[in-house]
């Protein structure tokens, strides 16, 4: 095959996780497949900066991603002439949005429902052409990939698409391992970003979804405050990150709390080292990556018990109420300070985020771009529900008729 890969939304350093899911994705697709033939078409900020394998060729399009009318435009009518073009037998967009006429079979990522959830977190004109271009792309595609099998029943219900369409394939984040940091390496991170140990360490963007203000609050109610800085590693952006810095003064939090911002990875691996412990009190996840990312480094793990999070991280973290800050109170002091539950949820975090690899990430999605080409040329019928690739990692299975709401309180 000739598999196209859409990475025209990546712009780097403002995008978060989906970076991070393309980026690895593609990286463990030139270490598995060497078959195939990838065409990976980038926009004018991350022109150059995928790892890619023999089997790849960077096709650049002269598209700035940080202009979104131009580069929706420019997908939506130059990319399906380059892809026909390269003579594609399948593209994949990992960032929500695909050409709406393909020449070729289409997979999208849908990654999360963000914008219909928390519509707040978008400026109205991109609002309403997410809600358009989400669901005409999802109908029209041969495939959809969900990060969850929660993930995957909300978008059935959401977007109203046929179950055979929609796969769930989770991601990795518990293969790699960091290379220890040379002498004095970890001292000059910590120093540059203003923190000292011992932290409490969040890894999530300034979203509204992300719950940063109830965090803040609960750690602000923490009596051990004084001694442990929460640290919060993740883009910064202006409208809702002006509500985390007032909420900051008005809780006489100043100094205790560090925003970062984003930080390259090597950066970040250190930070994640150097943590007492993760809190995730996010409110809506497609997946939720710094859960496995913190198990893989020996991090116990707080989050939110969304089903998608508690999908992911099994019973290997320490769950609690999100819309409680009472609850995230109770559930880091238990972390700090039970030792015998630091010790069980470093231990089972361990051995359940190394289940989770990037190689069986890109097998999978690459089973999906099989699907949708064979489905393109009619080879392939459309898969019953009851396939066991539909099954999450607790053995169940959606019934052909169901329909599940997202996650309220």
């Amino acid at each position: 095959m000739r598999i196209g890969i859409n990475a025209l939304y990546l712009i780097p350093g403002r995008v978060g996780g989906s970076e991070i899911y393309l980026r690895r994705l593609l990286s463990a697709l030139a270490r598995i497949d060497r078959e195939n033939e990838y065409v990976v078409f980038s926009n004018r900020e991350n022109r150059g900066s995928f790892e890619l394998g023999d089997n790849f060729v960077e096709h650049h399009c002269p598209v700035r991603g940080l202009i979104r009318p131009h580069r929706i435009a420019w997908e939506q009518l130059v990319l399906p002439w380059r892809a026909r073009q390269r003579r594609l037998d399948v593209l994949h967009s990992p960032g929500f949005v695909a050409p709406l006429y393909s020449p070729c079979p289409s997979v999208i990522t849908v990654l999360d429902l963000i914008y219909l959830e928390f519509p707040q977190t978008f400026p109205f004109l991109a609002r309403q052409w997410m809600r358009f271009l989400v669901r005409h792309s999802a109908r029209r595609a041969e495939r959809i990939i969900a990060l969850t099998g929660y993930s995957r029943d909300e978008i059935l219900w959401a977007l109203d698409v046929p179950h055979w369409k929609i796969r769930a394939v989770y991601l990795g984040g518990g293969e790699d391992r960091m290379v220890p940091p040379g002498p004095g390496e970890a001292e000059a991170v910590l120093r540059k970003q203003g923190i000292r140990p011992p932290y409490l360490l969040t890894v999530a963007a300034s979203h509204p979804h992300k719950n940063l203000l109830r965090l803040l609050e609960a750690y602000s109610r923490l009596e051990e405050k004084d001694r442990y800085q929460l640290v919060i590693v993740g883009v910064r952006h202006n409208r809702y990150g002006a509500r985390l810095a007032r909420a900051v003064e008005r809780l006489d939090l100043a100094g205790r709390v560090v925003f970062t911002g984003w930080v390259a990875e090597r950066e970040k691996e250190i930070i994640y080292a150097g943590a007492a412990l993760t809190v995730f009190p996010s409110l809506l996840e497609g997946f939720g990556l710094p859960v496995l990312e913190s198990m893989r480094h020996g991090i116990p793990v707080a989050c939110s018990d969304l089903p998608s999070l508690a999908e992911v991280a099994g019973e290997a973290a320490r769950l609690f109420d999100p819309y409680s800050a009472a609850s995230i109170t109770a559930a880091i002091r238990d972390c700090l300070f039970d030792q015998q539950l630091r010790r069980r949820l470093i231990g089972k975090g361990q051995r359940h985020a190394a289940g989770f690899t990037w190689e069986e990430t890109a097998r999978r999605t690459l089973e999906v771009y099989r699907e949708a080409a064979g489905a393109g040329t009619g080879r392939v019928s459309r898969i019953d529900i009851s396939a066991p690739e539909l099954k999450d990692r607790t053995g169940s299975r959606i019934g052909r008729d169901r329909r599940v709401r997202p996650h309220r309180r």
